[in-house]
C-alpha cells in the first residue's frame, strides 16, 4: 500500500469543549488508542481534529453554534474566553510541499465570534488551510475522521450520500473548486463582454457626429487667430505712438522740476534763518525756566534743613526721658532678684531632709516584694502539676470514649452487614426468576423476526416501483428547468444591455465636457436646468436621422428655466474651467417659426415641418420651434433642390441626413451611422425595457411550468418516500427486534454474571461479620484497663489540688503586707516629688529675672549713646541751613539776567517769518505748473500701461516685444473695419463645441481601447471554457481510476473480513460518473445477494469498515481517526477488524477511540480520558505493556 510519511506528532487543546486546561497529546506513527468511560470527552478529541482542519458546521461538531466549542465553565470553574487547538505534523518528506520539516496548524475562536488561523506561526486564512490539505485525505470533508455518523452516511439508502467520500479519495475536490471558480469568472466575463460590446457600438455611432463638430471648431479657431493677429498689430501701433508722447511729457516735467528745486532752495534758506531765530528764542526760554526751577529748589532745600533741625532737637529730649525710666526699672528688678535667691536656698534644705526619712520605708517594701515573688513561684509550680494531671485524665477519658465509639461502630456495622446479607440472598432469588423470564422473551423475539423479514421483502418491491415513477417525473422537470434557465439567460442579456445604455444616458456619455459637468451631478437642478434638447424631445424612429442632422450640435444645447439660471451655469463653467455650452433660457427665447401653409402643396416630397414631427412637453414647445421651426423635412435631396429652385428660402433636411441651407449650400455625402445617436438613445432604452419585460414574462411562465413539474415529481416523491418510510419502519422494527434479541441474550449473560457476583458478595459479607465480632472482643478488654487507669489519675489530681490551695493562701498574706509597705513608700515619694517641683520652679524664676536684669542694663547703655549722637546731629544741620540761604540769593540774580535775553530773541523771529512767506509763494506757483505737467504725463502713462496690460493679459506679449514688433498699418480705420468683419463671421458660425477636437481624439482612443478589451474578453472566455473542460476531463479520469481501484480493494477486504462472499460498488449512472450516486451490493457467505438494509447492524458496520479501509489502501490519508466504529461488532468480527486495523496502521497513522478490549490490545500506545472533576476532561498515557482490563 505504501502511504505518505506525514504523521500527526502532537495535538494540543486549550479551552476546547471539556478540556478546560491545556492538554498535549504526543503521537507516534502506528496505532494509538483513546479509551475511557462514556461522557468523559473522548469524542471531543475527534471534534478538535476536525475543527482545527477547518470544519465550519456547528451541527457536525455536535453544537448549535460555533461558540459552543469554548469551555462553558462548571460549578467550580469560570467559563473561558476562547478555545484553541494546535496540530503539529511531521513533514520530513515534504508531503505538504511547504519546505518545512514540521508543520503547525492552530485555530482559535473567541466568544466575540472572532476566529484566527495560524500556519507555522504566521496568521493565515481558512482558505489557506483548506487548500493545504485538499486532496491529501485530511480535509474537513475527508475520510480522515470517521465517527458513527460517517458510517451511517456510507450505509445510507441514498447512493448520493456516499459521493463526497469518493470525491475526496480521488482528489477531485480541488478540481471541482477550480471549475466552480472558472464558471463564476466565465459569467462575469460574459457580462463584461456584453457591456463592452454595447459601449463599442455606442462610441462607434458617436464618432462621426463629434468629427463634424471638430471641423466647425477648427474653422472657428482659424478665424479667431486672424482676429487676434489684427488686434495685436493695432495695439502695438498704439503702444509706439504713446511711447513718443510719453518722452515729450517727461522732458517738460524735468524742466519744471529744475525750477521747482531752485524755488525750494530759496524757501529752505529763509526757513533756516527763521528756525535759527526760533532756536535762540527757545534756548532763552529754556534758560529762564531752568533758573526759575533752581531758585525754587534752593528755597525748598533751606526749608527742609530747618525742619530737620527741629526734629533732631525733639528726639534728643525724648531719649533723655527714656534713659531715666530704664534706670528706675533696673533698680526694682535688682531687689526682686535678691528675694528669689533666698527662697531657692530654703527649698533645697527641705528636699534633702525628706529624702533621708523615706529611705527606710522603701527598703522594707523591697524585702516584702522578694518574699511575694517566691510565694508566687511555688504556687505556679503547684498549679502546673495540677494541669498536667488534668491533661493525663482527659487523655484517659478520650481513649475510653474512643473505645466505646469503636465498639458501637463495630456493632452497627455488624448489624448492617447482616441486613446486607439478607438482601443479597433475596436478590439472588429474584435474579434467578428474571433469568427464566428473559429466556422466554428471547424465544418470542425469534418468532417475530421471521415474520418481519417477509413483510420487508414486500415493502422493498413497492418502494422500487415508486422510485421508477419518481425518476421519470424528475427527468420531465429537468427538461422544463433547462427551458427556464434559457429564459433567465434572455432576461440577464436584456437587463445587461438596458443597464449599459441607461448608465451612458445618466452619465451623459457622448456629450460635451460642459454638459457632463452641469448635468451628470446635482449642479444643473440647483441652477434650474431642465436638461439637454435630446432629453426633452421624442422623435419617431423614421425621422431620427433627419432631425439629428438638422439639430447638429444643438442637440446638446441645455434648456434653462430662466436666463438667470443660464447665467449662473456660465459662471460655473468659467470658474471650474469645464468648457463651453449653449443655453436656451425659456423666459427670453424668441422663436420665429414658419407656418405649414407657407409650404408648396404641389410638391409630394415634403414630409413636413421638422417642429411638427417632434414630440415634447408643452412647456418646451418654444425650444422645438426655435431650433426646428424653420426647418423642412423632405424625402430626398432632389426634392430639396427643386424646392430651393422654386424660391423656398428655408433650411431643408432629407431623411438620409443631407442638408440644404437657406442660402443654397448643400451638406451631404456618406450617411452618418445615427442608430446610436443621442436622440435614439432614449428610444433604445424604451425598446430594451419592453424586451426585458417580455423576457421576464417568458421566464415567469417557464418557472410556473417548472414548479408544476416539480410539484408533480414532489407528489411522486412523497409516494416513494412513504414507501421508503414503510420500508425503513420495517427495517427499523426488524433492527429493533434483532437488537432486542441481542439485548436479551446479553441480559441472560448479565443475569448469570450478576447471580454469581451476588453469591460471591454474600460470602464476603459473612467473613466481614466474623472479623467484626473478634475485633469487638479485643476492644472490650482495652476499655476495662482504661477505666482502672482513669480512677488512679482522679485520686492523684485531688491531692495536688489541696497542696496548690495552701500555697495560694500564703501568697495572699504576703501580698497584703507588701501592699501596705508599698503605699507608705508611695506617700514619701509623692512628698519628695512635690518639693523637687517647687525647687525647680524657683530655679526657673531666678534665671528669668537674671535675663530681664541684663536686658535693662543693655537698654540703658543704648539710649545714652543715642542721646549723644542726637546732639552732634543738631550741630551739623545748623551749619547746612546757613549755606543753603546764600545759594538761594545767587539763583535769584541769574534769573533776572535770563529774562532780558529772551525778549531780544523774540524780535529776531518776527523778521525771519516775513522773509519766509515771500519765498513760499514763489515756490507754490512753480509747483502748480509742475503738477499739471505730471497729470498729463500720468494720463499718457495710463494709456500706455493699459495698452501694455492688454497685450500681456490677452495675448501674453511683453512691453519690449510690442515696441520691437514690425507693424505696417496704413490706415487705423481699415484695420478696425476688418476686425469688425471677422467678429461678424465668428458670430455667424454660432455656438461651437470647443472641446470637440480633443473629445473626438479621446473618443477615438477610447473606442480603440474598448475594441482591444473586447478581443481580450473573448480570449478570456475561450480560456475559461478550456479550463472548465480540462477540469471536467481530469475529474472524470481521476474519479474513475480511483473508483475502480477502491472497487477492487473493497471486494478483497470484504472477502477477508467476512471469511468469503462477494461485494461490489456500482455507479447509478455510468454515463454521468461525476454526478451520479454509488450503490453497495453485498453477498455475505452462505446468504443470497441483498441490500444493506437487510443486513444486521454488525454486518452493516463491517461493510462500512471494509469500504473505508479500501479507500485508505488506494489513497492513504496520513492520519485517520476512528471514533467507536467497532462498537457494533461481536467478538469474532472484532478479531478480524483488529487484524485489519493493525495491518493498515503499518502505512497509515491510526488513532481509534474505543471501548473494546480486543482493539486496545493491538494498539501501540493508549491514552486514557477521565473526568475526575465534573465537566473537565483529563488525559493520561497508558503503557501498552500493562494488562488492559
Amino acid at each position: 500500500m505504501g502511504g505518505p510519511n506525514l504523521y500527526l506528532k502532537k495535538l494540543s487543546l486549550f479551552g476546547f469543549k471539556s478540556f478546560a486546561s491545556r492538554v498535549d497529546l504526543d503521537f507516534s506513527p502506528g496505532l494509538t488508542g483513546v479509551v475511557g468511560p462514556n461522557g468523559v470527552g473522548k469524542s471531543n478529541i475527534a471534534d478538535a481534529l476536525r475543527w482545527a482542519l477547518g470544519e465550519q458546521s456547528p451541527r457536525i461538531l455536535r453544537g448549535s453554534r460555533m461558540q459552543d466549542v469554548i469551555f462553558a465553565g462548571t460549578e467550580s470553574r469560570k467559563p473561558l474566553g476562547y478555545a484553541e487547538v494546535t496540530l503539529v505534523f511531521d513533514n520530513s518528506d515534504d508531503f505538504l510541499n511547504l519546505g518545512f520539516t514540521e508543520v503547525t496548524v492552530t485555530r482559535r475562536l473567541f466568544r466575540s465570534g472572532e476566529s484566527e488561523y495560524v500556519l507555522n506561526g504566521v496568521p493565515c486564512r481558512l482558505r489557506d488551510i483548506i487548500d493545504l490539505f485538499s486532496g491529501t485525505g485530511l480535509g474537513k470533508d475527508s475520510y480522515s475522521v470517521v465517527e458513527q455518523s460517517k458510517i451511517d452516511i456510507i450505509l445510507s439508502d441514498r447512493s448520493q450520500d456516499r459521493r463526497a467520500i469518493f470525491d475526496e479519495a480521488s482528489g477531485i475536490m480541488k478540481y471541482r473548486a477550480r471549475r466552480r471558480e472558472a464558471e463564476r469568472k466565465l459569467v462575469e466575463v460574459r457580462a463584461d463582454q456584453l457591456r463592452v460590446g454595447d459601449l463599442v457600438a455606442e462610441l462607434g455611432r458617436q464618432l462621426p457626429v463629434l468629427r463634424n463638430q471638430a471641423e466647425e471648431a477648427e474653422r472657428w479657431r482659424e478665424l479667431t487667430e486672424r482676429l487676434t493677429r489684427l488686434e495685436i498689430d493695432l495695439l502695438c501701433h498704439d503702444l509706439k505712438r504713446l511711447s513718443l508722447r510719453r518722452l515729450d511729457s517727461a522732458s517738460r516735467i524735468d524742466d519744471l522740476e529744475r525750477r521747482e528745486h531752485e524755488c525750494a532752495a530759496e524757501s529752505a534758506q529763509c526757513e533756516a534763518v527763521l528756525e535759527s531765530a526760533k532756536t535762540r528764542a527757545m534756548q532763552a526760554d529754556l534758560a529762564v525756566e531752568t533758573l526759575h526751577v533752581a531758585a525754587g529748589q534752593a528755597a525748598a532745600a533751606s526749608e527742609r534743613e530747618s525742619g530737620r533741625l527741629k526734629l533732631a532737637q525733639e528726639r534728643k529730649r525724648t531719649l533723655l526721658e527714656r534713659s531715666q525710666e530704664i534706670a528706675a526699672a533696673r533698680e526694682a528688678e535688682e531687689g526682686k532678684h535678691a528675694r528669689l535667691e533666698n527662697e531657692f536656698a530654703l527649698l533645697q534644705g527641705q528636699v534633702d531632709a525628706a529624702g533621708l526619712e523615706g529611705r527606710d520605708v522603701m527598703e522594707q517594701a523591697d524585702a516584702s516584694r522578694r518574699r511575694l515573688a517566691e510565694a508566687s513561684k511555688a504556687r505556679a509550680d503547684a498549679e502546673a502539676r495540677v494541669e498536667e494531671a488534668k491533661s493525663d485524665l482527659f487523655d484517659a477519658l478520650a481513649l475510653e470514649s474512643d473505645l466505646r465509639s469503636r465498639i458501637g461502630a463495630i456493632e452497627s456495622s455488624k448489624r448492617s452487614n447482616e441486613a446486607r446479607l439478607a438482601r443479597l440472598i433475596q436478590q439472588a432469588q429474584e435474579k434467578a426468576v428474571a433469568q427464566d423470564s428473559a429466556r422466554r422473551e428471547t424465544d418470542d423475539l425469534f418468532s417475530e423476526l421471521e415474520r418481519l423479514r417477509g413483510d420487508l421483502e414486500k415493502a422493498e418491491r413497492e418502494a422500487a416501483d415508486a422510485k421508477v415513477l419518481y425518476e421519470r417525473a424528475m427527468e420531465a422537470a429537468e427538461s422544463v428547468s433547462e427551458r427556464a434557465m434559457e429564459a433567465e439567460a434572455k432576461v440577464s442579456s436584456a437587463a445587461a444591455a438596458h443597464s449599459s445604455i441607461d448608465a451612458l444616458q445618466r452619465q451623459y456619455e457622448g456629450y460635451g465636457r460642459a454638459v457632463r459637468a452641469l448635468l451628470a451631478g446635482d449642479n444643473g437642478r440647483a441652477m434650474g436646468l431642465a436638461g439637454t434638447v435630446s432629453d426633452l424631445i421624442r422623435v419617431p424612429k423614421e425621422y431620427e436621422i433627419a432631425i439629428e442632422a438638422a439639430l447638429g450640435p444643438s442637440v446638446q444645447n441645455i434648456v434653462a428655466s430662466t436666463s438667470e439660471g443660464a447665467e449662473r451655469a456660465v459662471e460655473f463653467l468659467k470658474k471650474n474651467r469645464a468648457g463651453r455650452a449653449t443655453f436656451l433660457p425659456l423666459d427670453i427665447l424668441k422663436p420665429s417659426p414658419i407656418s405649414s401653409a407657407q409650404l408648396p402643396v404641389a410638391e409630394p416630397g415634403i414630409v413636413g415641418l421638422a417642429a411638427d414631427l417632434v414630440e415634447s412637453a408643452p412647456i418646451y414647445r418654444k425650444v422645438v420651434e426655435y431650433l426646428l421651426g424653420r426647418v423642412v423635412v423632405v424625402r430626398d435631396l432632389g426634392c430639396g433642390i427643386r424646392l430651393a429652385k422654386s424660391g423656398l428660402r428655408c433650411r431643408m433636411v432629407t431623411l438620409d441626413g443631407d442638408i440644404i441651407s437657406a442660402g443654397g449650400a448643400i451638406t451631404g455625402g456618406e450617411a452618418p451611422d445615427r442608430r446610436g445617436g443621442l436622440l435614439a438613445r432614449s428610444r433604445r432604452l424604451e425598446e430594451l425595457a419592453a424586451e426585458l419585460e417580455s423576457a421576464r414574462a417568458e421566464s415567469a411562465s417557464m418557472h410556473r411550468l417548472k414548479d408544476e413539474a416539480v410539484a408533480e415529481a414532489g407528489a411522486l416523491r412523497l409516494v416513494w418516500e412513504e414507501n421508503e418510510r414503510n420500508k425503513a419502519t420495517l427495517e427499523s422494527v426488524l433492527s429493533n427486534v434483532v437488537q432486542k434479541i441481542r439485548l436479551a441474550e446479553a441480559e441472560l449473560s448479565r443475569f448469570a454474571d450478576e447471580l454469581e457476583t451476588v453469591e460471591l458478595e454474600a460470602e464476603i459479607v459473612r467473613r466481614e461479620i466474623d472479623a467484626l465480632t473478634e475485633e469487638a472482643k479485643s476492644l472490650a478488654q482495652q476499655l476495662s484497663g482504661s477505666e482502672a487507669r482513669r480512677k488512679k489519675l482522679e485520686e492523684s489530681l485531688e491531692a495536688l489540688a489541696e497542696s496548690a490551695a495552701g500555697l495560694k493562701e500564703d501568697e495572699s498574706r504576703e501580698a497584703e503586707r507588701y501592699s501596705e509597705l508599698a503605699q507608705e513608700a508611695a506617700t514619701y515619694r509623692e512628698r519628695l516629688s512635690g518639693l523637687k517641683a517647687a525647687l525647680l520652679k524657683a530655679e526657673e524664676q531666678l534665671m528669668s529675672h537674671n535675663e530681664e536684669l541684663a536686658r535693662l542694663r543693655n537698654e540703658e547703655n543704648r539710649v545714652c549713646q543715642e542721646a549723644t549722637d542726637a546732639a552732634a546731629q543738631i550741630e551739623a544741620i545748623g551749619e547746612a541751613a546757613a549755606a543753603l540761604a546764600q545759594e538761594y540769593s545767587k539763583a535769584q540774580r541769574l534769573l533776572d539776567e535770563g529774562r532780558e535775553e529772551r525778549a531780544k530773541a523774540a524780535a529776531d523771529v518776527n523778521e525771519g517769518e516775513l522773509a519766509a512767506r515771500v519765498a513760499r509763494k514763489r515756490h507754490q506757483e512753480v509747483a502748480e505748473k509742475l503738477n499739471g505737467a505730471r497729470i498729463e504725463g500720468a494720463r499718457i502713462a495710463a494709456e500706455y500701461e493699459a495698452c501694455v496690460e492688454r497685450l500681456a493679459s490677452a495675448y501674453s506679449i511683453s512691453e519690449e516685444e510690442g515696441l520691437a514688433r514690425d507693424v505696417a498699418i496704413q490706415s487705423r480705420a481699415g484695420v478696425q473695419a476688418e476686425i469688425a468683419q471677422l467678429r461678424a463671421e465668428i458670430t455667424e458660425i454660432g455656438p461651437v463645441n470647443h472641446t470637440a477636437i480633443e473629445e473626438s481624439r479621446k473618443l477615438a482612443e477610447r473606442h480603440g481601447f474598448l475594441e482591444t478589451q473586447l478581443k481580450d474578453l473573448e480570449a478570456a472566455q475561450a480560456s475559461l471554457d478550456e479550463v472548465v473542460r480540462e477540469c471536467e476531463l481530469t475529474c472524470e479520469k481521476r474519479f474513475l481510476e480511483t473508483f475502480e481501484a477502491v472497487r477492487s480493494e473493497f471486494a478483497d477486504i470484504f472477502t477477508d473480513i467476512f471469511g468469503g462472499g462477494t461485494a461490489d460498488l456500482v455507479l447509478d449512472d455510468p454515463d454521468n460518473p461525476l454526478e451520479c450516486g454509488i450503490d453497495i451490493v453485498c453477498q455475505p457467505p452462505g446468504k443470497k445477494l441483498s441490500s444493506l438494509s437487510l443486513m444486521s447492524r454488525g454486518e452493516r458496520s463491517l461493510v462500512a469498515i471494509a469500504l473505508l479501509f479500501a479507500i485508505m489502501r488506494v489513497n492513504p490519508s496520513p492520519v485517520c481517526l476512528l471514533d467507536e466504529i467497532d462498537s457494533a461488532l461481536d467478538e469474532a468480527n472484532l478479531i478480524r477488524f483488529a487484524q485489519l486495523l493493525k495491518t493498515t496502521s503499518e502505512d497509515v497513522q491510526v488513532i481509534i477511540v474505543t471501548h473494546r478490549k480486543r482493539t486496545m490490545e493491538c494498539a501501540d500506545a493508549l491514552f486514557g480520558v477521565t473526568m475526575e472533576e465534573s465537566g473537565v476532561s483529563k488525559v493520561f498515557s497508558i503503557r501498552t505493556d500493562q494488562q488492559v482490563s
